[in-house]
């Protein structure tokens, strides 16, 4: 098939439209893609014990793969006196130490699997968004297993990603010439740029989306958060948009509210990660987020009244990650026996900042803030030194003289008495790399 794909990319625009709406996205990305989703839609009806059994089996597999082919973990299971008999269960994994960015860097070499080092590989990056960038290595097949998962997230709340048009405000930027949005036949999209979502062509926007039957709405929850402002500004809402759906941000709740109200449509989002090691979605039953077993192992770690996130992936064989700490923390539902574990994820952790007394400050505290204050629309704290607070303000339509007092006496309740500087914005620029917004910056040295 991939023969097919490459012939046809190179053939007219009739031919390009003619394959791409009779052949369906799944049979065309290859046998990986189709056989994984294909297991995945079956396994989605199991019992939670049927589940598990096959999180185990695969446990096992990846404990007998890196300790024949991966010299890092072969390692540490011999000065442990370990053997891949050792681990009589998924909670068994405790025996094996954390992986972070830094070990991963230092044992680079050694977490790649010797009996896969003839296969071309596929370079991965992390944003680098907390702290340095992590590259590592993996197939192509990760891609397309990946995006089996990310395909059953969307059906799992009846969004679609392929087989209906859907509109896509990110993965877009478009150069100083280009238009703002175009059409992607092979996939189905209506790409957009989230970089241009502001009053002076939110109408044109509006016009391209309500123009065709899209059924699905896709992009970062800050990116709809601001269409749903903008539309509500303007008047104007969604025609025949379906479903919602977010990924790689946080969701702040009074951006899911303004959508809500606005379009009359949950979102629903999915969690991963570039790193590969675990993936949860929400789902048309519940805002809480489903655990996919079959995809890895997520554990939580309590650190510093927080529920650390820790990883173990099974669709990288090539570099495999095993207990990897991430950066994000976790809401947990304490149910037991339920497949829903998350209540809400917190996301990449925000900078902490640093109060007039030396206390440190999580962001939750300046997001709960933001939720009272009627005048904001976006915001972002920078903070420049430990005396200077700069804070970049994109004011809604209800932002009055009083709402940068009530700014200013929020943060000095929390801040001290440190030099608040409020500067008025018309948007909060993105990461050029990821497309992403962060709100809280510490640049003290």
């Amino acid at each position: 098939m991939s023969s097919v794909n490459k012939f046809i990319k190179k053939s007219p625009s009739f031919i390009k439209k003619a394959y791409y709406n009779f052949i369906p996205f799944e049979k065309r990305y290859g046998k990986t893609f189709y056989d994984t989703f294909k297991q995945l839609e079956k396994s989605r009806h199991f019992s939670l014990q049927d589940l598990q059994d096959i999180q185990y089996i695969k446990f096992i597999k990846l404990i007998n793969h890196v300790y024949s082919n991966v010299p890092y973990y072969r390692k540490i299971m011999i000065e442990r006196g370990l053997t891949p008999n050792s681990f009589k269960s998924v909670e068994d994994i405790s025996l094996l130490p954390f992986l972070t960015k830094e070990i991963i860097i230092k044992n680079y070499k050694d977490l790649i699997s010797e009996n896969m080092i003839g296969i071309k590989p596929v370079e991965f990056r992390t944003s680098g968004s907390t702290g340095d960038k992590l590259i590592f290595l993996g197939t192509d097949d990760v891609y397309k297993k990946e995006a089996a998962f990310v395909l059953r997230a969307f059906r799992d709340h009846n969004a679609t990603m392929y087989d209906k048009p859907s509109v896509w405000i990110r993965r877009y930027v478009p150069n100083k010439n280009q238009k703002l949005w175009y059409y992607d036949h092979e996939l189905r999209r209506l790409y957009m740029s989230a970089y241009h979502l502001n009053s002076n062509n939110i109408v044109d926007y509006m016009k391209k989306i309500n123009s065709n039957k899209y059924h699905t709405l896709v992009g970062y929850p800050s990116s709809i958060y601001i269409l749903a402002c903008l539309c509500e500004e303007a008047k104007i809402g969604l025609k025949n948009i379906k479903q919602i759906h977010t990924a790689s941000e946080k969701m702040l709740d009074v951006w899911e509210e303004k959508i809500k109200s606005v379009f009359n449509i949950t979102p629903k989002s999915h969690y991963g990660m570039q790193e590969k090691v675990c993936f949860h979605h929400q789902t048309s039953e519940s805002n809480y987020y489903y655990e996919n077993l079959e995809y890895g192992i997520t554990e939580f770690i309590e650190e510093k009244n927080q529920n650390i996130i820790v990883g173990t992936g099974f669709i990288n064989e090539y570099m495999p990650f095993i207990r990897y700490k991430t950066n994000d923390s976790a809401i947990i539902n304490n149910t037991k026996n339920t497949l829903y574990k998350i209540l809400d994820i917190n996301g990449r952790s925000d900078d902490i900042l640093i109060s007039s007394d030396g206390s440190r400050l999580p962001g939750v505290n300046f997001y709960t803030l933001m939720y009272k204050i009627d005048g904001v629309k976006m915001f972002q704290i920078r903070q420049v030194d430990k005396r200077n607070i700069d804070f970049y303000l994109v004011p809604s339509k209800n932002y009055t003289e009083k709402t940068i007092l009530e700014i200013k006496t929020g943060l000095e309740h929390r801040l001290g008495k440190l030099n608040i500087n409020v500067k008025l914005v018309d948007n909060i620029q993105r990461n050029q790399d990821t497309g992403k917004i962060r709100c809280i910056f510490n640049e003290c040295d």
